[in-house]
């Protein structure tokens, strides 16, 4: 499991991909993994080819692709003269509408192919974004780098919300039982903390819905309850000015102390140690 916060100080991390580089040609290949983000690529030239749940797909020249937090993958082989960006991004930092999108198993995630017109507007974002970043940064510079970024994901998500869906329109049961947990936790996740309560809320037992949740996304039932928690408080702590023990209460904790010690557990600081990194 690879967690963004241990590669970078960054909510992001944002590469230009050029096999001509040193530094990418001789990088050791890695094993098939999970990451606790997202993962999006664009080819602008060549090809390259990954494993993603266990499905091998081939990027050829105008592609784009993502890959979803947990997710298992494998980058497998990249041609010589293969250039794009990558781009790992945190959660807390795509909008719903576009996660909404980006996360439904109905629509088809292999990659895209665009005409040269989408792909320059895609990359336009994210090289503005990566010359604001080797800059001297600043709180304003970020928060247009952020928005750069969320401009990129909503193009992507939009040209994906224009694919059909799925050949039968049709999911397996583990994998509706899952959707409906994970449509559930975005909603409830405020008043519902414990695993039992969707459980209960969906007519099954807690094993089984366990079972099925881990087995179809990898994490059990708890990790997602926890991630959809803290991914709402780095918002409120980034982009309002309520306190820490006013943000515990508003995602439905009374005692603050215990919120803080869940988010220092998750996020790797405490919540007044984001805040003071984000929002400088």
């Amino acid at each position: 499991m690879h967690k963004l916060q241990e590669h970078t100080d960054q909510r992001y991390h944002l590469e230009r991909v050029d096999c001509e580089n040193d530094r990418i040609k001789n990088s050791a290949p890695i094993d098939a993994h999970r990451d606790d983000h997202y993962i999006f690529m664009v080819l602008e030239k060549g090809w390259s080819r990954m494993m993603v749940d266990f499905q091998q797909y081939e990027y050829r020249t105008n592609t784009v692709n993502f890959v979803l937090p947990g997710q298992v993958h494998d980058l497998q082989g990249m041609g010589d003269e293969t250039i794009g960006w990558y781009l790992a991004l945190e959660p807390g930092l795509i909008p719903d509408l576009f996660r909404a999108v980006l996360e439904d198993p109905l629509l088809h995630q292999k990659p895209l192919t665009l005409d040269d017109e989408m792909i320059d507007a895609m990359t336009q974002c994210l090289k503005l974004a990566h010359m604001l970043r080797r800059q001297q940064e600043s709180v304003y510079s970020r928060e247009c780098i952020f928005s750069l970024l969320g401009s990129f994901v909503g193009l992507v998500a939009d040209c994906y919300a224009g694919r059909p869906v799925a050949a039968d329109g049709k999911l397996s049961r583990p994998k509706m039982i899952t959707l409906e947990f994970r449509q559930m936790v975005t909603q409830r996740f405020r008043t519902m903390k414990s695993p039992g309560d969707y459980a209960e809320a969906m007519h099954l037992s807690l094993s089984y819905l366990n079972e099925i949740v881990k087995e179809t996304t990898g994490f059990p039932v708890s990790y997602w309850i926890q991630q959809e928690v803290i991914l709402e408080a780095k918002r409120l702590l980034y982009y309002s000015r309520c306190s820490v023990k006013e943000i515990a209460f508003e995602l439905g904790y009374e005692d603050h102390t215990y919120f803080s010690r869940l988010f220092k557990k998750q996020a790797g600081q405490t919540p007044g140690e984001f805040r003071g990194e984000y929002r400088e």
